[in-house]
């Protein structure tokens, strides 16, 4: 299969710095798949496209098919990746400037901010673990040997940053 991502941020925003993590765990369970999995771009045939959305207020893109799949707080407000695919390690190839880790150490948060909408979407602050297994060989990637991906895709190269409770 083809498969489309778009980062909706990534267009609104045009020197975004931050990755999705949700699109880079869609696009390593495609690739575990077996799919071809690129960057959505008008015009172009997929088999299924992707859209994350962070903000609410990040504008739509009214030119992506309609029965692409949605999906972020931007768009809704209870989504959630399946499990399958929750429980994917990211995939950081797609986003070749993001040279750390991404990780939660918690989920939730204690404060209630106004204009924050954590704790509506996952309540108070709890502890995070991962329900997945570990699935690779030492010194292998999800998807092969060290190098067959790129420097971006071992957790042991970069450097690791926990964003808690958000």
């Amino acid at each position: 299969m083809r498969i489309g991502l778009h980062d909706a941020e990534r267009e609104h925003f045009r020197h975004k710095t931050f990755p999705n993590y949700a699109l880079m765990k869609i696009s390593a369970f495609h690739k575990m798949q077996g799919d071809s999995v690129e960057w959505w771009q008008k015009g172009q045939q997929y088999d299924r496209v992707y859209s994350s959305k962070i903000f609410d207020f990040t504008a739509e893109d009214p030119d992506l098919p309609p029965d692409t799949i949605k999906g972020g707080t931007g768009y809704d407000l209870k989504a959630v990746l399946p499990q399958e695919i929750e429980d994917t390690y990211p995939d950081y190839s797609i986003y070749p400037e993001c040279d750390y880790a991404i990780g939660y150490i918690t989920r939730g948060c204690p404060n209630r901010c106004p204009w924050c909408l954590v704790p509506l979407k996952e309540g108070g602050i709890k502890p995070f673990s991962l329900r997945r297994k570990p699935f690779c060989r030492a010194g292998e990637t999800p998807w092969g040997a060290r190098s067959s991906i790129g420097k971006n895709d071992a957790v042991w190269n970069l450097r690791l940053v926990f964003y808690a409770a958000s």
